[in-house]
């Protein structure tokens, strides 16, 4: 292909030319050639890129008077620069570092290469800001290298099936850019670049190749550049010049060529000299200055092996040398206009960008072209609001709260001060019954009743509002009322900001939070992602001064019509039920859970605290000790420096700083090398440390004396909750330290005690009913011990000849399989030979056929509708299942295999909270419900209601979700502290 300059208007004027540079230039992608738009014939610089029928100027007539071509004024400097990027090198980086991510479009293809290519470009774009830039790519043409080598690049696999698609995303995307590409059947784009950057040199203009292959290396010179994306993922670009070739490489451009002929290329196939490295090229030519003067003075060459080699392969290296070279006569002509940045095609980007989900590229592409923001909210309605009703006096607050007595549902969206609604303060409410009738109760927090000016309020002024606790008293029976359904969207802090005034907010009808949770838990469920999604709006920004009373109104409006578009698809989807019977009955139990919270033994957590200490000190001196040297145990790169060059332990894994000192790497030495067991041993007692021991005591709460969890209800993949500030579900369940941490977990009052209860090995009964293995439906009916059992089957010994090592690997094997565990990952944890591992795995699927058919139907079906479910019903796509990326792939299906067991455990323990939650409330008990940690339920329970609650507890969740055959086993235990109870 050739870049070719269509002829330009004879004469143009400055203005004219300024303004022609921004827009005018339009490169054809099947011819490749360059045609100019007419330019514009305002005054001035067109605001907005177009032809005159489309400028946006008001102004004309004064920018006509010409000028000869020959006196256009000179570019001025920046555009005396050249960007010329090596589009596939970019693309492999990409590819390659961040492909285990599986990052994918709502469609299910992969978009993980084109996220990181972009996210590259738009660094060069950001730091560079170049005005003539092109990217060239590869063909699947034969070059003219393949002719004079057919083994060239003949050991390269072909490219991943996961990139063309990818690939082809990219171009569009450099398109919509206006970002002219290079592609030229019978060249590779290196030839393309090299030419180009040789002519523009030439030129007089300064290039930058922007490329990871050292092969550009030799075209460095004082006006050609590299520029080499550093960081796994290109987060930064290293300028190479020749003074740095020589400071790190000790060569001149001029040599790299022949550098590269004495290494060769095993990813190009290019032979070199065989047993030559980098090193002792570059001493080579250090000492000979050429690969000519080296074969003349071959005698000169000390060492006989090396000599020998150099003389062995003396055809291989010359024909190295003409594969390697760049070639500079490529039929590509350099013209500047041709690689001038032509107008953004905005619809083209901006769809090209939402198909594919890039969100976090398109923020950062809004930052350098502002316009794609308009675009976005050009391409979605704006909500239509309606001036809320504002309630300016009691007498209308009391009208309100009779008409909602009666009304079919009720949208509530607070405004708070805080998003932690224990600081909170309640600003204002906005309700409403149906879109388009909304009513807004301001608020002066802790103020007196007030009866401010309508018109005050209409403003947007803040002179004044009602009492926070007025306002909520004389909602508190809509509020309460158990037939009047809630609708909002993430209503839980504020259920939790109304028990702070004794009020219970009942009867959650929707949530569009939770709804969204239910459709697909791996998407973006805010509030601005739903409406981009399911109504093609934006909320619109309220007006100054009026954030409060608008804000709240406009997103209740956006929140019910969510309500009636995500009820349709829940409807349709089947999952109505999952979400009215599960997700949205748990957000009152979730609240009162955090509102309860749990006491803590400050005093427990200080001796602890001394005692952790303590130890942690004499681990330092142990490994002191095992190292022979004192060093910063807690610095990655001094303790690798001491693990692998001090004490000379073998390197299993690097990363981009050093060596790696992750867990796994310490997990597989620990058995041969004794520090390493007790590096592990100290991180972990470490945090503990600063998690527990030393954080806890901050988070009490001094109004409650307690510490209170939050659950977050929609943030995982499988349907489990999880904890933050503090995550009280990764505290230990093994080992005595945690079991010293559980023992400052106390029951506050001294009536009181702690009940926990405990689902056992719930999700092998689940396995087990899924699966319908005869022998494991039979092992838990028979109440055997199924880890005993299995191992028995395994080692082909009596059950009660198993030994516990045994029973140990069984465990492994049994826990391991849910997860999709293969030979390599069992041999790991048992510290067995891969072969071994295998072997069990086997024997495993003999002994229960009935698990492998499992895995093999679950998946088929995964294949096939793009998702599992639970028993409940619960889905979780997996859009990578049918990946070309072998690594991709199996992630999906080891999860795949995985998601309905652990989410039918999830959905069961959701069933049996809401049950026990009711009927603690009907009977009116003073049990609290206190944490859910994984199987686990924590209660304090005043010790008069122990026998009651306890039956109580076993049997909701025993029977919160039949497995058949499989019995349901609840283990409870009883104590002062957590400890005692566990």
């Amino acid at each position: 292909m050739t870049v070719q300059r269509s002829s330009l208007p004879k004469q143009w004027t400055a203005s004219t030319i300024a303004c022609w540079r921004r827009w005018s230039w339009t490169i054809s992608r099947s011819s490749a050639t360059a045609t100019a738009s007419p330019p514009c014939t305002s005054s001035g610089l067109c605001s907005t890129p177009g032809s005159p029928a489309t400028c946006s100027s008001a102004v004309c007539g004064a920018c006509c008077e010409v000028v000869p071509s020959e006196r256009l004024p000179t570019m001025p400097s920046v555009a005396r620069q050249l960007y010329l990027v090596d589009g596939m090198s970019l693309v492999f980086r990409a590819y390659h570092a961040l492909m285990r991510t599986g990052l994918h479009a709502p469609t299910g293809e992969p978009t993980f290469a084109t996220f990181g290519f972009a996210n590259m470009l738009l660094l060069l774009l950001r730091q560079h800001h170049p005005e003539l830039l092109a990217i060239a790519f590869d063909t699947a043409a034969p070059t003219f290298r393949h002719e004079q080598y057919t083994a060239y690049k003949a050991t390269r696999q072909a490219p991943p099936e996961d990139l063309a698609p990818q690939l082809a995303h990219i171009k569009q995307l450099l398109d919509a850019l206006g970002i002219a590409r290079i592609e030229l059947p019978g060249y590779e784009a290196d030839d393309l670049i090299a030419t180009l950057a040789s002519a523009a040199a030439r030129a007089g203009f300064h290039v930058y190749c922007v490329t990871s292959d050292k092969d550009f290396f030799q075209l460095l010179s004082e006006r050609i550049h590299i520029l080499r994306p550093a960081g796994r993922e290109g987060t930064d670009y290293e300028l190479w010049t020749p003074e740095r070739l020589m400071a790190e490489w000790g060569l001149r451009p001029e040599q790299v060529v022949d550098f590269l002929a004495l290494v060769g290329d095993p990813v190009d196939n290019v032979p070199g000299v065989r047993g030559i490295g980098e090193k002792t090229a570059a001493q080579l030519l250090q000492r000979f200055g050429s690969l000519e003067e080296l074969y003349q003075r071959l005698h000169e060459v000390e060492k006989p092996a090396l000599r020998e080699r150099l003389e062995q392969h003396r055809t291989e290296a010359f024909l190295s040398r003409e594969l390697v070279r760049l070639r500079t006569d490529a039929p590509v002509e350099f013209h500047p206009e041709d690689f001038a940045r032509r107008p953004v095609q905005l619809e083209e980007l901006s769809t090209l960008l939402d198909s594919l989900a890039l969100r976090t590229v398109r923020e950062r592409l809004t930052e350098l072209i502002p316009e794609l923001q308009h675009r976005r909210r050009d391409s979605a309605a704006v909500l239509s609001l309606t001036e809320p009703v504002l309630i300016s006096s009691p007498a209308q607050l009391a009208q309100l709260c009779a008409e909602l007595r009666s009304a079919p549902r009720l949208g509530i969206e607070p405004e708070l001060s805080d998003a932690n609604p224990w600081r909170a303060e309640l600003l204002g409410i906005a309700l409403a019954t149906e879109p388009g009738r909304t009513y807004f109760i301001p608020i002066s927090p802790g103020g007196e009743l007030l009866s401010p000016q309508p018109t005050l309020f209409a403003a947007g002024g803040h002179g004044g509002g009602f009492p926070a606790e007025w306002v909520l008293q004389q909602l508190k029976p809509l509020l309460e009322s158990p037939t009047l359904p809630k609708y909002g969207h993430n209503l839980k802090p504020f259920a939790l900001l109304l028990k702070r005034y004794g009020i219970e907010l009942q009867s959650i009808g929707f949530d569009t939070m939770l709804a969204s949770y239910v459709l697909n838990p791996d998407e973006q469920h805010t509030l601005q992602a739903l409406a981009h999604k399911w109504l093609s709006v934006r909320l619109s920004s309220p007006p100054e001064g009026a954030a409060e009373r608008e804000g709240s109104a406009s997103r209740l409006e956006l929140i019910l019509r969510l309500c009636a578009r995500l009820s349709q698809e829940l409807h349709t989807q089947g999952l109505w039920q999952l979400a009215e019977q599960l997700e949205f009955p748990l957000v009152e139990v979730l609240a009162q859970m955090e509102y309860n919270g749990i006491a803590v033994d400050v005093t427990v957590l200080r001796e602890l605290g001394e005692q952790f200490r303590a130890q942690l000190e004499q681990l330092r001196q142990r490994i002191y000790a095992e190292a022979g040297t004192e060093f910063n145990i807690d610095s990655p790169k001094q303790l690798g420096e001491v693990l692998f060059e001090r004490l000379h332990l073998p390197v299993l894994k690097k990363t981009k700083t050093g060596y790696s000192t992750d867990v796994s790497v310490l997990s597989e030495l620990a058995p041969s090398y004794p520090i390493a067991g007790l590096i592990l041993e100290y991180r972990q007692l470490g945090k503990l440390l600063s998690t527990y021991i030393e954080a806890l005591p901050a988070l009490i709460n001094p109004r409650t004396g307690r510490i209170h969890t939050t659950y977050n209800q929609a943030a995982t993949s499988t349907g489990r909750l999880s904890s933050s500030n503090p995550n009280l579900q990764n505290i230990p369940v093994r080992g005595e330290r945690g079991r010293e941490i559980r023992r400052a977990f106390i029951a506050q009052y001294p009536d009181t005690v702690l009940l926990s209860a405990d689902y056992s090995q719930i999700e092998l009964r689940i396995m087990a009913y899924m699966s319908g293995d005869p022998g494991l439906v039979n092992a838990f009916k028979a109440g055997h011990d199924i880890h005993a059992a299995t191992a028995a089957a395994l080692f082909g010994v009596p059950v009660e000849q198993v030994t516990p090592e045994m029973r140990r690997a069984a465990k492994v094997v049994n826990f391991g399989i849910m997860y999709g565990l293969q030979p390599y990952g069992l041999a790991q944890r048992l510290g067995i030979p891969k072969s071994e591992a295998h072997r069990i795995i086997e024997q495993y699927f003999e002994r229960y056929p009935g698990i492998r058919r499992y895995m093999e139907e679950t998946l088929e079906r995964a294949r096939r509708l793009g998702y599992v479910e639970t028993l409940c019903g619960r889905r979780r796509y997996f859009p990578t299942i049918t990946s070309k990326n072998q690594t991709v792939r199996a992630a999906a299906e080891r999860a795949a295999i995985n998601a309905p067991i652990q989410g039918s455990a999830a959905d069961m323990m959701k069933r049996a909270m809401i049950a026990i939650h009711r009927q603690l409330r009907s009977e009116r008990f003073r049990t609290m419900m206190l944490l859910q940690v994984h199987d686990e339920l924590l209660f304090e329970v005043p010790e008069r209601e122990l026998s009651a609650v306890e039956e109580l507890v076993r049997t909701e969740m025993q029977q919160a979700l039949s497995l058949g055959e499989v019995p349901v086993v609840v283990e409870i235990g009883i104590g002062r502290n957590w400890d005692e109870a566990h």
